[in-house]
């Protein structure tokens, strides 16, 4: 039997097709897939005009962290699109959707930290539906921890 040190953080259970559909961290990661490819192809299309003018002029080089008054809409449709949070959104929501998905506990502080930048959002720019759905897929991730935590039968390593 290998040493305690050794195991993971769980040990997954085996799931069927449908059982990690019941884990609200499968459902947060669900909502973070696509909230980031909604916000990354509606914010691209809204922009297409510019875009269509960077590939124009050449891709590389276009954005400027100082843009003058006349690049000014190629800065906001880049900070709007690739420089926004709807690609690192995609990109952990599918991280979490593979973990739920293969049984494995998502880290709480995960949840927490979504919602912390969303109530950040909330207080700088308004609570919105972005800012809500931020703070449903930082509940979800929470509750899953909580979840998958209490489940009877689970062995979870303690930390030491």
């Amino acid at each position: 039997m290998p040493d305690i040190d050794t195991l993971p953080d769980t040990l997954p259970d085996t799931t069927t097709s449908r059982a990690w559909w019941r884990n609200p961290s499968a459902w947060g990661g669900l909502c973070a897939v696509c909230g980031g490819v909604l916000h990354t192809v509606a914010s691209a299309l809204m922009r297409r005009d510019v875009w269509a003018q960077v590939f124009d002029e050449g891709f590389f080089n276009t954005v400027t962290l100082d843009p003058s008054p006349e690049r000014l809409a190629v800065a906001e449709a880049f900070w709007l699109t690739p420089g926004s949070f709807g690609v690192p959104l995609l990109l952990l929501g599918s991280l979490v959707t593979r973990l739920a998905r293969r049984g494995e506990r998502v880290p709480g502080w995960l949840g927490w930290g979504v919602a912390a930048w969303a109530v950040l959002l909330g207080m700088l720019g308004g609570f919105d539906l972005g800012t809500s759905i931020l703070l449903l897929i930082g509940g979800l991730l929470v509750a899953g921890a909580r979840k998958v935590r209490r489940a009877p039968g689970r062995r979870i390593r303690s930390a030491r």
